[in-house]
């Protein structure tokens, strides 16, 4: 296999790969993460362990390169990031 290849492997994103690079949580606020802060050394324990329970929390944390991106689909209503975030919050 070539370099290009293994490199290009190794860039998907994973829970090993999220606690590389820096990331930005963008669901509600829960206790132990709040919205729109910035992790560059993992997450915190209380947001994977929310992860873990509801699994589509993963979707809240995106790479900071794709941050617009994603708060603009967040405002957008109908969205299926803002049907999530309603579902988090309960609202």
């Amino acid at each position: 296999m070539s370099e290009a290849k293994k490199a290009t492997g190794k860039a998907k994103a994973t829970p090993a790969t999220q606690e590389a690079e820096t990331v930005v949580y963008i669901g509600p606020d829960i206790p132990g993460a709040k919205q729109y802060t910035t992790y560059n050394a993992g997450l915190p324990d209380a947001l994977k362990e929310k992860i873990k329970e509801h699994p589509f929390f993963n979707s809240f944390v995106v790479p900071v390169e794709k941050l617009a991106k994603a708060s603009a689909e967040l405002a957008k209503e109908g969205s299926a990031l803002s049907i999530l975030y309603r579902r988090a919050s309960g609202k």
